[in-house]
């Protein structure tokens, strides 16, 4: 399967408004495949490195980027084995907000955005359950 066949995957069913296959390790620090014409496909590679970066404080108080949309952080397990997975939620002044979910496998992230109403433990589970996949895969 392509990784757009993963990105397709995770919207089938209609609870996500975006979905991205997202390498982590250098050199390969980049957006491998997204939904087109959403945010995932603008993540950048320091919005990748902050993810990664061990000092967890200043995203924890003052929140991060993603594709462009500003989000905080509900729940941070990125480094925690057996989890792996960061819940965000997008931060609006008006305008609704959406859950955001995470998970590392072994060289990518899978990232998810709910769309209006999906509760971020079933986007919890369906990033975690492909990041699952891929780590069995090697990826």
């Amino acid at each position: 399967m392509s990784w757009q066949g993963y990105v397709n995957s995770l919207m089938a069913d209609g609870t996500c408004q975006d979905a991205a296959i997202i390498g982590y390790k250098h050199p390969n620090q980049s957006v491998w495949a997204s939904v087109a014409d959403k945010f995932f496909q603008n993540i950048t590679i320091d919005e990748i490195n902050a993810l990664l970066n061990k000092d967890r404080s200043p995203m924890l108080i003052n929140g991060l980027h993603l594709g462009g949309l500003h989000c905080s952080v509900l729940r941070d397990s990125l480094f925690v084995d057996g989890e792996n997975t960061i819940d965000l939620r997008t931060k609006a002044s008006d305008g609704p907000t959406f859950n955001i979910c995470l998970a590392k496998a072994n060289q990518t992230f899978v990232a998810v955005m709910g769309a209006e109403g999906t509760s971020g433990g079933n986007l919890n589970k369906k990033a975690f359950d492909m990041r699952d996949y891929l780590k069995k895969a090697s990826f």
